[in-house]
């Protein structure tokens, strides 16, 4: 009995000594070093920084591909009013299967599609230099709205074939955005099918 009071005597000491030993250590490691802090912030920052600016890159991307888009399309609809125009005029047989585009065969146009009065426009020497306006929902250059910076410009060569019966029409849409001055050019064949 005397051993077992010995024994449970020296295991109480060991446990206070360790509680004791546990104690101390955890006072002097209570709080982080400075060191510690500023490694921690760094490697929360670096953690954030990657994908913020993955996300901000991904953002202006997608305005310069919504401008591309746009320009796109606008030159798709003056070739499409260019068809139209070209169909027209052999359905009613007039000299000319490309009357009402002359000035675009030479320094080239504008074509403004909501324009019923005069919607071909010479460009004149200098160049085309007017920028679209946007209404809300139509791209235009008479009609009261917002100006773009879109500048549209359509060329009509007709002299492709000899016997004067294909016609290329270049459309050229050019804008400058947060990287600079672009251009979209299309162009397309279109042919006297009469």
């Amino acid at each position: 009995m005397q051993n077992e009071k010995q024994q449970l005597k020296t295991k109480k000491t060991k446990i206070f000594r360790f509680s004791l030993f546990v104690f101390r250590s955890c006072r002097r490691q209570a709080g982080f070093t400075l060191i510690e802090t500023l490694v921690a912030i760094t490697i929360l920052s670096a953690a954030i920084a990657g994908p913020m600016a993955l996300s901000i890159k991904s953002i202006s991307l997608a305005s310069v591909s919504q401008d591309q888009l746009v320009a796109f399309y606008l030159g798709q609809e003056v070739i499409e009013y260019v068809r139209n125009v070209r169909d027209t005029n052999i359905l009613s047989e007039p000299s000319d299967w490309l009357e009402g585009l002359e000035f675009c065969k030479t320094n080239g146009c504008y074509i403004d599609v909501l324009n019923e009065t005069v919607p071909v426009t010479d460009c004149g020497t200098g160049g085309c230099v007017n920028k679209l306006k946007f209404d809300g929902q139509n791209y235009n250059y008479e009609i009261a709205g917002e100006e773009t910076a879109f500048i549209r410009t359509v060329k009509i060569d007709d002299n492709a074939r000899v016997d004067g019966d294909e016609a290329k029409v270049n459309v050229s849409v050019k804008w400058t955005g947060k990287y600079g001055e672009k251009i979209v050019n299309l162009q397309d064949n279109i042919f006297n099918w009469r």
